[in-house]
């Protein structure tokens, strides 16, 4: 990207692409990492890459309805493009996982299997659901924007505690937490990467966003942590196994995220808070880590369609 201004189209293009690309890339790192000989594991599931797909959209829309504290507006089309992705997504998702638990291929499916299928998975439905109902606020907004993100929100929880790693009496509210943490800190900076315009836009937004975010990633790994360790124990099943390989691989780009917002916090944040940040740097650094956090994304729906 060039210096300067940031012209409409490429503001769009680059965000797209490192959410997309990055979700893309921790979902193939996840496959990757299960299919390692040793594993032991069954691999990740073919639903996981919708999911993916889905889950980015709904990190989105969460962050595009909670820009308000930031000063920001997020557009209606982009809201109800990401909706649109997140239906079709979330569709796409739901008869996968109808076919994987029914044991069959998603050609094969049969009206039979339909009924137990839906009973056990209702988390994409709602997801759909959700996603139709932000579609209808986009033609006739019926509430403030903070319901686009608590829609969102709604389904990122429905979908995060209905899998393997939620059992328990404690892992449900651990991996709700955990997802919402995470959703809220990689959607809104991609939001805040499409809606945000001119030195004075960073000037007001990002400190504001610096300041949550601290608190978000805090979330993630106070939660993420204990979930993760009461799912795999303190054992060597860490290792041995794929799904605890995704698991250290998530940890060490949350690290390497940790490192690169410790130093966004003491340079871009108060120079871009003093207006001495052109748009177009504001623009790329806000990219690179909203890649970086998509590719976490990626590996956390991995993880979910993958067995421990």
């Amino acid at each position: 990207m060039r210096s300067g201004t940031a012209s409409g189209p490429e503001r769009t293009r680059w965000p797209v692409a490192a959410g997309a690309g990055g979700v893309l890339a921790g979902l193939a790192l996840c496959t990757v990492l299960v299919a390692l000989p040793g594993t032991g594991g069954r691999g990740t599931e073919l639903s996981a890459w919708p999911s993916g797909v889905a889950l980015a959209a709904a990190c989105l829309l969460l962050g595009l309805g909670s820009l308000e504290p930031m000063r920001a507006r997020p557009s209606r089309a982009v809201i109800a493009v990401t909706a649109g992705v997140w239906a079709s997504s979330s569709l796409i998702a739901a008869w996968l996982q109808l076919a994987e638990r029914a044991g069959t291929g998603p050609f094969r499916l049969s009206s039979a299997a339909l009924g137990p299928g839906l009973a056990s998975g209702l988390g994409p439905l709602v997801c759909v659901a959700g996603a139709l109902a932000v579609l209808a606020w986009t033609v006739r907004p019926f509430a403030p924007e903070i319901a686009v993100a608590a829609v969102a929100a709604l389904g990122i929880v429905a979908v995060s505690t209905a899998g393997h790693a939620a059992a328990g009496a404690w892992a449900p509210l651990l991996v709700g937490v955990h997802a919402l943490a995470a959703a809220w800190w990689a959607g809104t900076l991609a939001a805040l990467a499409l809606s945000v315009r001119g030195r004075r836009g960073w000037a007001e937004s990002l400190p504001a966003y610096s300041r949550y975010a601290l608190l978000a990633a805090a979330l993630v790994v106070a939660t993420g942590l204990p979930a993760a360790i009461g799912e795999l124990g303190l054992s060597d099943r860490w290792i041995v196994t794929g799904y605890g390989r995704v698991v250290l691989a998530k940890i060490a780009a949350l690290a390497v995220l940790a490192a690169l917002g410790a130093a966004h916090r003491r340079t871009w944040v108060p120079a871009a808070a003093r207006h001495a940040v052109p748009e177009q740097t504001s623009l790329r650094r806000a990219v690179v880590e909203t890649a970086l956090l998509s590719t976490v994304l990626g590996l956390a729906a991995g993880l979910a369609a993958t067995a421990p």
